[in-house]
């Protein structure tokens, strides 16, 4: 059901409903969060994503993923909703993309964005540890973790 690219021992994100029935919500256990862990290529486009607009929120000794992006012309568009797809098995099954509208204060313009925030899971720490030292950073072993497809996000 899940890409190569995500290691989940078992369907753990998502429990399907019975028919006729609302979904059912499923508290993923503490054993299953430590489960889950972020392959290659999965792993090289959050190297690339950290680098530009995504971001690691810590939460509860655990962390969360967050993209945005607030240029929203169709082929940026496109890409918003290709990286959205890959974190799909990271979001809640009802999930969908956030939108909003806001004004720049500076040139009085009206601007949207759209964003996604996964799961806090213990997957995520790794990159917050890595981008994160009270504030964002590049880590200082950048040229290990660069590869092609992290540049090409």
């Amino acid at each position: 059901m899940y890409p190569s690219y995500i290691k989940i021992h078992r369907d753990m994100l998502h429990t399907a409903p019975v028919e006729g029935s609302k979904p059912i919500k499923k508290r993923v256990t503490k054993a299953e969060r430590s489960n889950i862990q972020i392959n290659s290529p999965l792993d090289e486009i959050m190297i690339g994503l950290l680098l530009g607009d995504g971001h690691i929120q810590s939460r509860n000794g655990n962390s969360r993923f967050i993209y945005a992006q607030s240029s929203l012309r169709e082929h940026h568009l496109n890409y918003f909703n290709h990286v959205y797809s890959m974190f799909k098995p990271f979001l809640s099954k009802e999930f969908e993309a956030k939108s909003r509208s806001f004004i720049d204060k500076r040139t009085n313009k009206t601007y949207s964005s759209i964003s996604f925030t996964t799961f806090t899971l213990p997957c995520f720490n790794h990159y917050r540890n890595l981008f994160y030292n009270n504030k964002k950073i590049v880590p200082s072993n950048i040229n290990q973790l660069l590869t092609p497809r992290a540049l090409a996000y």
